[in-house]
């Protein structure tokens, strides 16, 4: 009669590799958590903010537009009329260009600077000013290929988006800050 130990030794090894596997990604999960990692998820919403309008020039597009995504996701209701509204969220001003910052020995622009600014201040129904008049503004550069032309017109354009994105995250977080330390 005869065993063939080889094949047992083999599950045992591949059991053995499992379990040390697992308990890996056990101990990193563990690690990232005990760290404060978490997924970004909704800016955390001051009470005030919980019913708010939009007052902007333009208000399904642009910055209107991305402080609706972000307020929405953090819970909020954007309402129809500031008589409805805890707070309206006054959008005085933006401004959305792309500057030409390099040009290639062609004369035709080989980088752009791409930029952002949005001038806001937050009220309440009646009109009192809860958050002074802030400035905020982001800049990203942007390396220009005639090449690659419809690809970097898209890239340009999603810049763009994660950009007024991220000042909406910035607005709200200045003003649950200032709302907190008044």
């Amino acid at each position: 009669m005869t065993f063939n130990l080889s094949r047992t030794h083999d599950s045992q090894r591949d059991v053995g590799a499992r379990l040390f596997t697992a308990g890996v990604l056990i101990l990193l999960l563990v690690l990232l958590s005990a760290c404060g990692f978490k997924l970004r998820g909704g800016v955390d919403l001051p009470p005030l903010l919980q019913e708010t309008y939009i007052e902007s020039e333009s208000p399904f597009t642009g910055m209107a537009r991305s402080l609706r995504a972000e307020l929405e996701t953090s819970g909020a209701r954007i309402v129809d009329s500031s008589e409805q509204a805890t707070a309206v969220l006054r959008v005085i001003n933006e401004k959305s260009e792309n500057r030409i910052l390099s040009v290639g020995s062609t004369g035709k622009a080989s980088e752009y600077e791409l930029f952002e600014e949005v001038t806001f201040e937050l009220v309440d129904r009646d009109g009192k000013v809860l958050v002074q008049r802030q400035n905020l503004r982001m800049v990203r550069d942007l390396v220009f290929d005639e090449k690659e032309l419809l690809g970097k017109v898209s890239e340009s354009e999603q810049l763009h988006v994660q950009m007024r994105r991220s000042l909406a995250r910035q607005i709200i977080t200045r003003i649950g800050a200032r709302l907190q330390h008044p």
